[in-house]
């Protein structure tokens, strides 16, 4: 071909490029500057919904996990928008207070307030882009799932695993119920403490323990014992002491004039008395203390209660008959001390059991109870375990796993509520002795009282079942068990949840589901840390600071987020306490109320905090960072559009160095998110997309092809515009299981002007990506870094000085670099935005005058400035901040040695600090 001609069809390429990018400017007139989240979101959640993208397709749908079901007590808060997160994730890499009313009165008023909270919860649900197959919502108190309890309950009482039984139950006097161990918190105080008690109008002080003598039998001597609950001492039955315990021994089988009983109890010895506990010696009140209990069982001891439902004082307080517990601990104190029978009065470390939905002090209260044997279910849930055919993942959990149900105890099912599945038992009537029996019906508990007892009369317990029995069924029951319909869909591939109810729940599961139907409900758990909030305290009503997923996807102002606790205040979710906390909270942290942030950007956050962590801090200020992302992607798209045409393009044979590089470094996203999906690493994926699509992407390759999409070499420009499409096209697809909402939306509108996107209802109809193996070149990768870390050198310069007092870039090399920066100088002219820039010879550069040098390994920068002030500020600023940040690392080094920093929680976020401390001192230029 001859030169004039080869000149004319440059020309013609030129003024065809023209054509082309006024046309563009056209392309783009549709293309909304920023993505605005609001009305978008809930057009394609309607799509999705409309579709039933979410249902499964066949029969071998590969993935089945259960969501657990939230309570109709409120509403979503975000650990629940966590869940809905992670199993989005896991998902779409494999598919692409009580009133007096009467219990019918009150039921009736019950299901009211589930069908509004259920339906606010639903609505939730769909928002935030949960992928649920909505034709399988299930309600845990539905006949179906009644039927399911009800089977399981007279199933085990068949196999002798469920019995009735008194013993001592964890009892809230403000409930008036039994709670289950997951509703007790502990507070812990390690001297005199002054707290709030409901039903108290004083505050009640704990962290104290009183010395109280004991007169022994028929000598002068006396016992001290040391207790922290002097109002239970009305229950005493006996004082014990270690059996080799020297200082008690001559005592063992002596009696002691009890103070306040007017009676005498013994003195035994037992070996769980630990000598280092006050005096060495206690007293034992079986009726109100576990330990106690044990001990009595063990010496045949009397048991006594003293405490009412209500924590009032029984007729066994004699004076105090009906005077609340904790008055009475404040009185008899005083009447111990004027009696002279108080020793002394010390502080003293103690953990306090508090009922989490009334915040009330629980009591050890001995009641009839229904109970299910645990002992050989836990023994089958530890070698599921420990034989691996049940994986924990973090691994971290198999010790606490092993070591819980390795101490379990039988469970406590009964529960003094109105709300719940009723316990499928029948009390004989007419009958002189209490018999009972279990059946799934009435009809059926008439059968067999009158078969077993000769009765004609039976009446349901009037007690319900700890919704954790329920829930330990759902694996089946929500299935359709005890039909055989459960088998199609059992067990589930996978159970996500919290690792804070992983004894109470998914071991629960574990052991029923498998009792029940001999499998396994699943074989891999996954557990994700508790949600907190950016000063690491857990998300509690109680703290106020609770944060709806709403407000964050909304936005919302000071106001705004009031005006929200006031009506959870009245509509009963909140107490007065809880309103007041959430108020403090509100205009502490959000005084300047919450961006509107969108789902995505919430889902991106809370994907991008490793959820195996036993703690998740999340920061509102992290959402609007994400927010700025995902317009970072959307101004990404419509560049790309505004650089192409409708025209079809073929991978190029001939790509340029840097479209191979880039091409590569998306193989390599990918394989990593794929990877660290499959590990449910997830803040991992996010890390490598982030790096990806942000700073190799965005910050380094579209800035390094705009002069090859201005030039007139074709080639170039149809590299240049492939790799482009392809590397926005792979991307959307790879993070659209955390954002799915701007990655369908942005597909939708490029699918329509580009050919290489796939022409479809949905994004999520497309395969995922996979590892692209022939794009990945490692070598390449290594030797194009070179050319990187130039750019980022010069980059990093603008911190130190204004970019307009740098006259000229010299870079100083020789051997393979040269040659390399060489064929790469319009890419770094490109990123850097400094046109003077020069690659020479190492052994015959001459330094010129008003220039500072930066010397980085295997090559040299020299920087042309316009005077020699600018240097001396340049090197001056350079140092200081050397200085600062040494000084920085060593103080936070300093703290990793200090008590209040040695926590798990602590010592990452100190050594996460000092990471990025050392990144930035290692960014800092090396000047000679």
């Amino acid at each position: 071909m001859n030169f004039n001609k080869l000149n004319d069809l440059k020309r013609c390429f030129i003024l065809y490029r023209t054509y082309c990018n006024k046309l563009n400017e056209a392309r783009i007139a549709d293309f909304p500057n920023t993505y605005e989240t609001k009305g978008r979101e809930e057009y394609w959640n309607e799509i999705w919904l409309k579709n039933n993208y979410f249902n499964p397709k066949n029969d071998n749908y590969q993935i089945k996990m259960l969501l657990p079901p939230p309570n109709v007590t409120g509403v979503l808060h975000l650990g629940h928008a966590l869940t809905v997160a992670v199993e989005k994730n896991l998902l779409a890499t494999k598919q692409l207070t009580r009133h007096d009313l009467g219990r019918e009165k009150f039921l009736d008023c019950v299901e009211e307030w589930k069908q509004d909270k259920g339906d606010k919860i639903k609505k939730q649900l769909k928002n935030l882009g949960a992928t649920l197959d909505w034709s399988h919502e299930y309600f845990t108190m539905s006949k179906e799932h009644n039927k399911a309890v009800n089977e399981a309950f007279v199933t085990l009482h068949q196999r002798n695993l469920v019995y009735r039984h008194k013993d001592l139950v964890n009892w809230s006097p403000t409930l008036r119920s039994t709670i289950s161990d997951i509703e007790v918190e502990s507070i812990e105080v390690d001297k005199k403490t002054d707290l709030k008690v409901p039903g108290y109008s004083k505050n009640v002080t704990f962290g104290e323990i009183a010395d109280v003598a004991f007169k022994i039998k028929d000598c002068e001597d006396e016992i001290t014992v040391s207790t922290t609950r002097v109002e239970s001492m009305f229950g005493d039955v006996a004082i014990a002491v270690h059996p080799e315990d020297p200082r008690y021994s001559g005592y063992i089988g002596r009696q002691v004039w009890h103070p306040l009983r007017e009676t005498f109890i013994p003195i035994i010895a037992d070996s769980s008395v630990r000598q280092d506990f006050g005096t060495g010696a206690v007293k034992i009140t079986p009726g109100h203390h576990h330990q106690d209990l044990e001990i009595a069982r063990r010496n045949a001891l009397e048991i006594i209660e003293v405490i009412n439902e209500d924590g009032t004082m029984n007729e066994r307080a004699k004076n105090y008959l009906g005077v609340h517990r904790f008055d009475v601990r404040r009185k008899l104190l005083d009447e111990l001390t004027d009696r002279g029978i108080i020793r002394c009065i010390k502080d003293h470390a103690m953990v306090i059991p508090v009922c989490s939905r009334s915040g009330d002090v629980i009591e050890y209260m001995m009641r009839e109870q229904w109970f299910v044997s645990m002992r050989k279910m836990a023994e089958k849930a530890m070698e599921a375990v420990t034989s691996h055919k049940l994986k924990l993942d973090p691994s971290r959990f198999e010790e606490m796993w092993l070591d819980y149900l390795g101490k379990t105890k039988d469970w406590c099912v009964s529960r003094q509520l109105w709300w719940g599945h009723r316990i499928p038992a029948y009390k004989c009537l007419g009958s002189q002795n209490e018999n009972w029996v279990v059946a799934s019906s009435l009809e059926e508990a008439r059968d067999l009282a009158k078969k077993q007892f000769g009765a004609t009369e039976v009446q349901q317990d009037d007690d319900v079942l700890d919704t954790w029995f329920s829930a330990g069924l759902l694996p089946l029951s929500a299935m359709g068990w005890p039909d055989d319909k459960y088998i199609k869909n059992y067990p589930l591939s996978l159970m996500e949840t919290g690792h804070d109810i992983m004894m109470f729940w998914v071991a629960r599961m574990v052991m029923l589901c498998s009792e029940l139907v001999g499998k396994l409900p699943y074989n891999k758990v996954l557990l994700h840390g508790i949600l907190c909030d950016a000063q690491g305290k857990k998300m509690s009503k109680s703290r106020g600071n609770v944060i709806l997923p709403e407000y964050v996807v909304d936005g919302i102002s000071l106001e705004g987020l009031n005006a929200k606790a006031e009506e959870s205040f009245a509509a009963g979710i909140l107490s007065k306490a809880e309103l007041k906390r959430t108020l403090t909270v509100n205009s502490k942290m959000f005084g300047e109320g919450i961006d509107e942030c969108g789902i995505d950007a919430l889902r991106l956050t809370l994907s991008s905090h490793n959820i195996k962590n036993e703690k998740i801090s999340f920061n509102v200020v992290e959402c609007k960072t994400n927010k700025y992302f995902c317009n970072k992607m959307w101004q990404a798209c419509k560049y790309v559009l505004l650089v192409t045409d409708d025209s079809v393009i073929e991978k190029p044979g001939n790509l340029t160095t840097v479209d191979k590089w880039v091409l590569s470094r998306l193989a390599f996203m990918v394989d990593t998110v794929n990877k660290s999906f499959e590990e449910r690493n997830f803040h991992k994926a996010i890390k490598a997309f982030r790096q990806f699509f942000y700073y190799e992407f965005c910050n380094f390759f579209i800035e390094a092809t705009k002069p090859g999409l201005q030039a007139s070499n074709e080639d170039i420009f149809r590299s240049h515009r492939y790799s482009l499409i392809r590397c926005l096209e792979v991307s959307l697809r790879t993070i659209s299981p955390v954002m799915p909402y701007l990655c369908e939306e942005l597909y939708s509108r490029l699918a329509k002007k580009l050919p290489a996107f796939t022409q479809t209802p949905s994004i999520m109809k497309l395969k995922y990506p996979i590892f692209e193996e022939d794009d990945r070149d490692c070598k390449l990768e290594e030797k194009f870094s070179q050319v990187l870390k130039i750019i980022l050198a010069v980059r990093n310069i603008y911190t130190y000085v204004n970019k307009s007092s740098i006259l000229e870039v010299h870079i100083m090399t020789d051997g393979d670099n040269f040659e390399l920066f060489e064929d790469n100088i319009n890419v770094i002219i490109a990123t850097t935005r400094i046109s003077e820039t020069k690659i020479l010879p190492a052994n015959t550069y001459v330094v010129k005058e008003n220039s500072i040098c930066s010397n980085e390994s295997g090559y040299k920068l020299y920087y042309l400035l316009k005077d020699k002030q600018i240097a001396g500020q340049m090197t001056d600023k350079v140092e200081n901040k050397k200085i600062k940040l040494e000084q920085n690392i060593e103080k936070l080094s300093k703290s990793l040695s200090q008590e209040k920093y040695k926590s798990e929680e602590n010592r990452t976020k100190i050594e996460n600090q000092m990471k990025h401390l050392q990144y930035e001192l290692e960014k800092i230029p090396r000047f000679v």
